[in-house]
């Protein structure tokens, strides 16, 4: 009978005890996110597609919009002053 009452006293620490962990094991890593310079729509840098273009990594919601940057990139990118102005 003791056995018995002590069973049912300790399955909700138990419960709470297996939930708590539970949770340790859904939480993940926040996700990066990148604009991609084509659509301007916001990619996952972990699975999207990705060019490299003047040191810079540049990524993309589609292949169709890697291949339109990738065709042409200073047309997708600001380019900065320091680049155009000759000395």
């Amino acid at each position: 009978m003791k056995f018995a009452l002590a069973l049912i006293l300790m399955a909700p620490v138990t419960m709470q005890v297996a939930a708590a962990q539970d949770t340790k094991k859904t939480v993940e890593k926040p996700v990066k996110e990148a604009q991609d310079p084509v659509c301007g729509m916001t990619v996952d840098t972990a699975t999207s597609p990705k060019s490299e273009f003047k040191g810079k990594t540049y990524y993309f919601c589609s292949i169709d919009d890697k291949k339109e940057f990738d065709k042409a990139p200073s047309t997708y990118i600001k380019v900065d002053k320091k680049e155009t102005t000759k000395k």
